[in-house]
């Protein structure tokens, strides 16, 4: 069968389709890696140490395995990339916020800071840190996706 340009490849639709189909999926089991992520964090002591920061590595590998596998389609879904993105975001920073939010209404010695840094240097990276740099680069992200008028990827 051949297809002319106005008309999508064969399967391309049902790729699409599926990447969509994905998206929860993946917004579920971040949300297990993130509390999974936190539950050690409090085994730790609510301490950030390296011990700590490794299942958030392995969650990034998580991340970019996703994209290697339905990046392409997720490309052809309006705001697809975008949304896995800013959900992989808003997932990862507010566990720390808001962790770190209870440790500080409940006056835990863990967050606080030694001399020049309020918080501890741990949770000043995981919670201001990465939310901040992180989110230049969505906010980057956004603006592309903007002005492809949300397609990252060749329409099929």
């Amino acid at each position: 069968m051949t297809t002319t340009p106005a008309s999508p490849p064969t399967g391309a639709a049902s790729r699409t389709v599926r990447a969509h189909a994905t998206l929860l999926p993946y917004a579920l089991c971040l949300l297990a890696a993130t509390a999974a992520v936190h539950l050690l964090i409090v085994l730790a002591g609510n301490r950030i140490t390296v011990l700590t920061t490794l299942p958030l590595v392995a969650i990034a590998i998580g991340y970019a395995v996703y994209l290697l596998v339905y990046g392409r389609s997720l490309g052809r879904v309006r705001y697809g990339r975008l949304v896995a993105h800013a959900l992989t975001y808003a997932m990862v920073n507010t566990g720390y916020l808001l962790h770190a939010y209870i440790l500080i209404a409940s006056g835990s010695p863990a967050i606080q800071g030694d001399g020049h840094l309020a918080l501890d240097a741990g949770w000043f990276g995981a919670t201001l840190g990465m939310a901040g740099f992180w989110g230049l680069g969505l906010i980057a992200h956004g603006i592309a996706a903007l002005g492809e008028r949300g397609f990252e990827g060749p329409r099929p």
